[in-house]
């Protein structure tokens, strides 16, 4: 990986200046919370009828996961056909592309080519030296901070914000999620030198805004569970949405002419698959969530907790890659899980299930309180069998990294996207 986005820049020096760059965007940083923000914004904006560009990664089943037009991935005959296109590119312009300067340059040539009327945009890894940031948004979101990437983006939260706060552009927005103050301190001091404007994430939402804000925190609704299960979100989503309206007439003199039904809509719409993504087979309730650092796992439990799903503790099956802070993680398991599978995954980078075992073993001496029971298969597709036979009343949660989740949902026949 040879990090810059002045890469992408080589890369796409043919389309860049009078197309690409011309597409009304918004990008999205942040550890956690950055898809499911995406998702959001993405899901109003095509409620009103607006064509939509979203680019997220990494993918769980398929990489056209990561190209989707008004919702919708890319097909795979024209996934294939623009990336060909692109690695020929590549040849001349940037030989030495990694796959996700590749993946990156596709998505953008895409939207480029389907016309869209706007571009949703997750960052990959960190803001300053990602691809992503080759692109020229309206609007920049930093959702959250925490300990990650320290080998590349720096070893405090501060620091890791100032990277991150880098996706900023000079008298455009940057809306800041719920962040603690050692981040905020941070993103502040990027910005100063960016010179873009800071939205802190208790801004007061416009009328409009506000009302569709309160209904859904108001709304026991079913059709509002996800939001209201990932209402910090949604609220940077909204907090989003409204500088987007703002910056489309004062750049393009574009009138969204957003509203509050629609908007309404929009939020009902919204799925992100792999982060609490209940789905129902064979009679058993599964949550997919691609908690893959400790901080996700926190913010999953809130979401758990505040579930229906609330009374019940359920049974978990849980692999991880080496790389990830998977024992922090595991701390936390207990609280919610009477029985617990681990397993791995074929990949280089996955942790040996008998590592975990090791280290929850020690954990269920040190929490005696809590009485869990432990199982452990290095072949998940026996940890997931075993699971699906197991206390078939309670929920089964699917949890640890993002390959994981995707190799699940693969070997269960279930779609990408849930009612599909």
């Amino acid at each position: 990986m040879k990090p810059g986005s002045h890469r992408l820049h080589l890369l796409l020096k043919n389309y860049l200046k009078d197309d690409i760059l011309q597409i009304p965007s918004v990008l999205v940083g942040g550890s956690n919370g950055k898809g499911t923000t995406c998702a959001f914004i993405e899901s109003i904006l095509r409620s009103h009828d607006i064509k939509t560009g979203l680019y997220t990664s990494p993918h769980l089943i398929h990489p056209n996961e990561r190209i989707r037009i008004n919702g919708v991935p890319l097909s795979e005959d024209t996934f294939e056909k623009n990336l060909l296109i692109i690695i020929t590119e590549a040849q001349n312009t940037l030989p030495d592309a990694s796959l996700f300067e590749i993946l990156t340059a596709a998505a953008l040539y895409t939207f480029k080519e389907e016309k869209i009327d706007f571009l949703i945009c997750e960052v990959g890894l960190g803001g300053l030296l990602d691809s992503t940031n080759c692109i020229a948004p309206l609007v920049s979101i930093l959702t959250s901070v925490s300990l990650e990437h320290t080998d590349i983006l720096g070893d405090t939260e501060e620091q890791i914000a100032m990277d991150k706060a880098f996706i900023s552009r000079r008298n455009k927005p940057i809306i800041l999620g719920d962040l603690n103050q050692s981040a905020i301190s941070g993103a502040l001091k990027t910005i100063q030198l960016t010179g873009a404007v800071p939205k802190f994430f208790n801004t007061m939402l416009y009328e409009k805004f506000s009302q569709v804000f309160s209904q859904i925190k108001l709304n026991n609704n079913s059709e509002f569970s996800f939001a209201n299960l990932n209402i910090s979100n949604l609220n940077t989503a909204l907090l989003a949405i409204q500088e987007i309206e703002v910056e489309m007439q004062n750049q393009f003199n574009t009138k969204l002419n957003l509203n509050i039904e629609k908007t309404l809509t929009g939020i009902k719409k919204t799925q992100w698959p792999g982060r609490f993504d209940i789905r129902q087979i064979e009679n058993r309730t599964i949550i997919f969530d691609a908690s893959h650092n400790p901080d996700g796992f926190e913010f999953f439990l809130r979401e758990y907790k505040s579930s229906n799903f609330s009374n019940k503790r359920c049974t978990l099956v849980f692999a991880s890659l080496s790389d990830k802070d998977w024992k922090k993680t595991l701390r936390k398991i207990p609280e919610i899980a009477h029985t617990i599978y681990i397993t791995e995954m074929d990949s280089p980078r996955a942790e040996l299930s008998k590592n975990i075992l090791e280290y929850f073993n020690k954990l269920k001496i040190e929490n005696q309180s809590q009485h869990f029971d432990i199982f452990c298969y290095d072949k998940y597709e026996i940890a997931l069998e075993a699971a699906m036979n197991q206390n078939i009343n309670d929920p089964i949660v699917i949890t640890g990294s993002i390959a994981f989740i995707g190799l699940v949902i693969e070997r269960l026949g279930l779609s990408f996207l849930s009612g599909n």
